[in-house]
């Protein structure tokens, strides 16, 4: 069978055309004006004597990590499908967990008495699918059809892949302290729930799929579970839900915070935009200068230091500002996390932690996961981000800092981009490029003022993407195939400044949504591109080609370390 899988080579060295040779003309290619259209037309590389000089940017220090061999005690990882299905699938729920607590918190549910306990933490995967049943109607009524066939197609593939893990692990303990596999049949998940937009329901209704997902396990009462030798909370089989921050949603993120002892996983979920405070915080693209995250995880976030990085201001101020004199979302989640991995020894030697998001969310995770794998040696290392549907997060200097991040074994990144979202492939620069392309576009004298002040902004005034890069295709086009593989950071080992856009299908993707918005304003163009179903369905046609994959392996084939 042919394959489905294309894995892009990490550096391209082709040739541009000869750039004019009048003065006038090379300060005008040299204008932001001229600087934008170069970035956003950047099909290929050129390949100069000597790599372009980075401005005012130290050299990499990178490392030789082997994310397979370097561990003491080697984590297991799932395939290459499993990580990011999984993660697709927490990234879409987030959305109807948080409404379902809603809904309970204003004391809207069909039946108040049993729906409540949806607000009760810990909570039980068990617990929460009956909630789920039983407020049937009115989720259909609140989410519509489809985004509620969306939460049943999550849910069910949750529970088939932590059922299958949980075989798998009894099969373990088993050969091990003669327990067997049988000791748990209840139908516990791999993590939450939700869908704003979701996954798809596959035509089944949602009496269909629940009982499909669980017969019986429902109504009957799950037997007291055997101790395990490491672990002796009650969630040694099944996925709890230890923290939700939802209490203002309307003001602040939302995120969830699960472990999954079948897979041995702790899981920081972010939820996407949803509030008119979410999208001003995606709006709001100035860069601006983030402390080193060594600083952060030492607690001396508050001195400046000259290896700052650039962060985009909304996603940075949303995660780490502090607001009513409270500690930061930041802070507070990682109290969280740090205090579930030291409440057990079996998670302090074996679990690992992994970050996910959707749209917003993506952004958020791949920010948390960045400043959470500088604390050495009160995490578990890599902390593992998958992304899905991310816009980009910040400057060279955060690009080449997460670079070296992974080249050490603090961090993985699996990102997650369908072909034609408009999203993963913004913002492109930060508001003061903006405006001294717009300045030099309308204004001279403007565009002279904001010169002469130092204002128009440089390199490090744009917008990188990091990490493994997943781009999905909804069809093969000629020659290509439904699933490309890439690495963000191979320009920056190589000592090149990296592509703006990725492709030049990327181009093509940004003119064609520029002109749907001149010609529309009722619709979001390509909108259908970015929605959580749309990428559930994607990642569903290369299964078979990305169960023999894992991402370790695409980091040691694709990031070559070099020092």
């Amino acid at each position: 069978m042919k394959s489905l899988i294309k894995k892009v080579p990490s550096f391209s060295t082709k040739t541009k055309g000869k750039a004019k040779s009048s003065t006038e003309q090379k300060e005008l290619e040299n204008s932001p004006a001229n600087t934008e259209t170069t970035e956003e037309s950047r099909g290929e590389v050129s390949s100069p004597a000597s790599p372009p000089q980075l401005p005012s940017l130290r050299p990499l220090q990178l490392g030789s990590y082997n994310f397979d061999t370097a561990d003491t005690t080697p984590y297991i990882y799932p395939s290459l499908y499993d990580e990011a299905s999984t993660m697709v699938d927490l990234s879409n729920l987030i959305y109807t967990l948080t409404q379902l607590r809603e809904l309970a918190r204003n004391g809207v549910l069909s039946d108040p008495i049993r729906s409540l306990r949806v607000l009760d933490l810990p909570l039980p995967m068990e617990t929460a699918m009956t909630v789920i049943k039983g407020e049937a109607e009115l989720l259909r009524e609140v989410l519509g059809d489809g985004a509620h066939g969306s939460t049943l197609s999550a849910l069910e593939s949750l529970t088939m892949k932590e059922q299958h893990a949980k075989m798998k692990k009894g099969a373990e303990d088993d050969s091990n302290n003669n327990n067997t596999p049988e000791d748990d049949k209840s139908c516990g998940l791999s993590s939450w729930f939700n869908t704003w937009d979701g996954c798809l329901g596959g035509g089944f209704s949602f009496d269909e799929l629940l009982d499909n997902m669980c017969g019986d396990a429902l109504d009957a009462k799950n037997p007291e579970e055997p101790a395990s030798p490491h672990n002796k909370h009650r969630d040694v089989s099944s996925s709890m839900i230890y923290h939700i921050g939802d209490l203002k949603s309307n003001d602040e993120l939302v995120y969830a915070i699960g472990v999954n002892p079948a897979e041995e996983r702790i899981t920081v979920i972010f939820r996407g935009s949803v509030t008119k405070t979410d999208f001003l915080t995606d709006a709001n693209i100035n860069l601006m200068q983030a402390p080193d995250p060594y600083l952060v995880a030492e607690g001396l976030e508050s001195e400046e230091s000259e290896s700052a990085i650039g962060i985009h201001k909304g996603f940075y101020d949303y995660l780490f500002a502090e607001k009513d004199g409270l500690p930061s979302k930041y802070v507070e989640i990682m109290k969280h996390v740090e205090q579930l991995v030291m409440d057990d020894v079996n998670r302090r030697e074996n679990y690992k932690l992994y970050v996910t998001g959707h749209s917003l969310g993506g952004a958020l995770a791949t920010l948390f996961g960045f400043y959470a794998a500088a604390r050495v040696g009160t995490l578990p290392l890599p902390v593992t981000v998958v992304s899905v549907a991310s816009p980009k997060v910040g400057n060279i200097a955060f690009a080449r800092m997460f670079a070296e991040m992974e080249s050490q074994g603090k961090i993985r990144h699996l990102r997650i981009a369908n072909h034609r979202d408009p999203v993963t492939l913004s913002p492109s620069v930060s508001s003061k490029k903006v405006l001294a392309v717009s300045a030099f576009a309308f204004s001279p004298l403007g565009y002279l003022a904001l010169k002469a002040s130092g204002n128009l902004g440089d390199e490090r005034d744009v917008f990188y993407h990091t990490g493994i890069k997943m781009k999905l295709r909804k069809e093969v086009p000629i020659g290509g195939q439904l699933c490309e593989l890439s690495y963000s950071g191979s320009s920056l080992i190589a000592g090149s400044t990296p592509k703006a856009l990725d492709d030049i299908d990327d181009q093509e993707v940004i003119k064609e949504n520029n002109k749907m918005k001149m010609r529309s304003t009722n619709d979001l163009p390509m909108v259908q591109y970015h929605y959580g179903s749309a990428y559930a369905e994607r990642i569903a046609l290369v299964e078979n080609e990305l169960k023999e994959l894992k991402l370790n392996d695409l980091y040691l084939e694709k990031a070559v370390w070099k020092k």
